[in-house]
């Protein structure tokens, strides 16, 4: 029985795969279910030649299929087999806040439904063009804890609690769900955003890196997913706006790195290959 795993929607995001891969098992995730919504990059490739291959399931899953359905497959697929899972974006980094196994962590909430983690967002440090190396050291400026966006949570799920995903961020499941401080959240609209809850992140965190440099913002945008059935940047003045919004660099948090050593394993090809 795998205790915690880590499943993800991806779409043309090889620059920064096999640094997200190896973040993740390096901070205890033992699988991680990649669902490719139509990838044209090197995605196959990355995943080919992970250190940790047999980790990673990769799930072609091409077209407009929601996130919600795509997360409810996952589910059934995995219900009988993982007992925590994990649902989170690409640009997000999910990491205990002491410790160096989330495991641990996830472990402390005792049977609840799901652990709800809230994002601490990251801002572009300046960058104008999308910077080479490793995100965790390029991008290490955020917004302050009370950030208007940071209130929005992603899913640890209990499998065997599983109900339904509302949206990429809330699952409707038994026993409720509780942040980071163990307060239950309500199951109310806009599932996964509450503005009236200060962010709370004594045990867990994500770090989510939304803009990344100018450059690859625009380029984002223009490729349509930011989000399956995201409208928001439909023209140039409402890419702009999003940028400036989640543009946040006035805290120095550089405390994902502290993950770099064993990260460094598993970020060299596996044995073979290119051969």
């Amino acid at each position: 029985m795998i205790y915690a795993a880590l499943c993800c929607t991806v779409k043309d995001e090889a620059p920064i795969l096999r640094e997200w891969l190896a973040f993740h098992r390096a901070v205890g995730f033992e699988k991680i279910i990649l669902i490719d919504n139509g990838s044209t990059d090197d995605t196959a490739g990355i995943v080919a030649s992970f250190r940790d291959r047999r980790s990673v399931d990769l799930v072609a899953r091409p077209g407009r299929t929601a996130q919600t359905d795509l997360y409810d497959e996952a589910v059934a697929s995995y219900a009988s087999d993982v007992e925590w899972m994990a649902f989170i974006d690409a640009d997000e980094f999910l990491y205990p806040v002491d410790g160096t196994d989330i495991r641990h962590a996830i472990a402390s909430f005792g049977e609840v439904g799901a652990i709800a983690v809230h994002w601490h967002v990251y801002g572009s440090n300046g960058h104008v063009a999308q910077p080479g190396g490793l995100m965790i050291d390029n991008f290490t400026r955020r917004a302050p804890d009370d950030f208007l966006y940071n209130r929005h949570v992603k899913s640890i799920v209990n499998l065997k609690k599983a109900v339904r995903a509302r949206t990429s961020h809330l699952f409707e499941v038994e026993n409720g769900t509780v942040d980071d401080a163990g307060r239950e959240l309500p199951m109310i609209p806009p599932y996964g955003f509450f503005e009236d809850r200060l962010p709370t992140y004594s045990k867990m965190r994500i770090n989510h890196y939304h803009v990344r440099s100018r450059d690859y913002y625009w380029t984002k945008s223009q490729r349509g997913y930011f989000g399956m059935d995201d409208g928001k940047l439909e023209n140039e003045e409402k890419t702009r706006m999003m940028f400036e919004v989640h543009d946040r660099n006035e805290i120095d948090d550089a405390s994902a790195q502290r993950f770099k050593p064993l990260m460094r394993f598993y970020m060299q090809p596996a044995s073979g290959a290119g051969a």
